[in-house]
């Protein structure tokens, strides 16, 4: 792993504040010079590596954090916007939630924060306000935590032993496999679509990593754009393709067992004896899950990416999630805090306070000793990224396809009636509320 010092950040940070006109200290043995709160949804395992970054961070800088940690970011963040009382920075839960603030300038842009790193410049999330009066692109939001998507875990032994022993390398492969696992009276997929407060999500992931790789990237966006409709084209082929992956109406068992089911219990069973499913498509983030179900707190797994679904060459092309930070009150230690998370150093305490279950766009791979670890690092750094469509698409669209996606697992029968009605609130909802966020090369990191 990678040890430098912090340089960049701090340098950076004092130029803000001073332009900003407060005076902090960034030395460790002062007193306490200020107070800054953030608001994030993690808690347990992940809550722990965090408060280990923001340790660092008081350490560094003298600056006391205010951790508030609640599942729904959104509706606390909303009730403390409402009271002229928010957080200094917030860890927001869907991309879209950035549009929607700068849209009604509840965020302070983040420009002369990070235009010092050049590692950072990976992770910054540059928007326009779309709503009069229409404002410069502008950055306003730091990825700082990404998740990889377009990926197929197994365990290579329990894998082999009912087909070839390599993992398929085709989307008919991909099929075939599947088919001849349930021949044998076994579970194929690791399939949990319950996840409280917002269940579905599971689903939507596939559906998005489906259209990616069928149609590719120029579709992916208009989509995301708002553009292509739901009920023909690109986009009802995914729902197809997956609904016929999983088998949904001719062994529908499965598909409706997962509405009642976990992600993450739904993903144990990839490890258990004998296994209880033999393919799990989930992001990066389903490692510590894995890790947990064994008794060693490792486990067998690898992965395999997205094989391409159609005739295109898509291979190249990945998803991702970003959990992106966000500042809400311009203060002197809100912006160092900024200018932290971003930094190399705090997200290499990250890192290894995660037990190297934490990844961002500026890691590299030989910074992970665990070789599996290190290929979704290696990803991460290569290729197109392409965001997590649930996260660009508006509130009212999102939650309308995470709901269709319980209803089709359900009843398959009603594809069309669910396009129907994703189309009719594509249509309402105005065009200011769509990102206009594209796919981008993964820039390769700089520390």
């Amino acid at each position: 792993m990678r040890h430098r010092r912090r340089r960049s950040w701090t340098t950076l940070a004092l130029v803000t504040v001073l332009l900003a006109g407060t005076g902090l200290s960034g030395c460790s043995g002062d007193e306490p010079t200020g107070e800054v709160t953030i608001l994030a949804s993690w808690t347990g395992a992940e809550r722990a590596a965090f408060d280990a970054v923001l340790r660092g961070f008081e350490a560094e800088t003298g600056i006391h954090v205010d951790y508030q940690g609640h599942r729904d970011v959104s509706q606390v963040l909303q009730a403390g916007i409402e009271r002229g009382r928010p957080p200094d920075v917030a860890v927001l839960p869907r991309l879209n939630d950035v549009q929607r603030y700068v849209n009604e300038d509840q965020l302070r842009p983040l420009d002369e924060i990070v235009e010092g790193d050049a590692g950072a410049a990976a992770q910054v999330i540059r928007l326009a306000r779309k709503t009069e009066p229409v404002g410069p692109q502008r950055a306003y939001a730091v990825a700082v935590a990404t998740h990889l998507k377009s990926i197929f875990w197994y365990e290579p032994s329990a894998l082999s032993a009912v087909g070839p022993r390599q993992p398929p390398a085709t989307w008919a492969e991909l099929v075939t496999r599947s088919r001849g696992v349930t021949a044998g009276g076994r579970v194929p997929w690791c399939l949990g679509m319950s996840s409280p407060p917002v269940s579905g999500w599971p689903g939507t992931d596939w559906i998005e990593d489906i259209l990616l790789h069928q149609s590719g990237q120029a579709a992916y966006e208009r989509w995301t754009r708002g553009e292509l409709s739901w009920r023909t084209g690109p986009v009802r082929d995914a729902w197809v393709a997956w609904g016929d992956l999983l088998g949904v109406s001719s062994s529908p068992g499965t598909a409706r067992a997962s509405l009642f089911t976990t992600w993450a219990d739904a993903g144990s069973g990839l490890l258990t004896a004998p296994p209880g499913c033999y393919l799990d498509h989930q992001a990066s983030f389903v490692l510590r899950t894995y890790r947990d179900a064994m008794p060693d707190g490792g486990g067998p797994v690898d992965f395999f990416p997205t094989p391409p679904v159609g005739p295109s060459e898509t291979s190249s092309l990945q998803e991702v999630s970003d959990d992106v930070a966000a500042l809400f009150r311009d203060t002197g230690p809100a912006r160092e805090l900024m200018a932290y998370l971003a930094s190399e150093p705090a997200q290499r305490i990250w890192r290894e306070s995660s037990d190297e279950l934490f990844f961002s766009r500026r890691a590299q791979s030989d910074d992970y000793a665990d070789p599996v670890v290190a290929r979704v690092a290696r990803r991460l750094g290569t290729g197109t990224l392409c965001r997590d469509g649930s996260d660009l698409l508006p509130t009212a669209v999102a939650t309308a396809f995470e709901r269709a996606v319980l209803v089709y697992l359900q009843d398959p029968g009603r594809l069309d009636a669910l396009l129907a009605e994703l189309d009719s609130v594509r249509r309402s909802v105005p065009p200011a509320e769509y990102m206009d966020l594209g796919c981008e090369p993964a820039a390769p990191p700089t520390n």
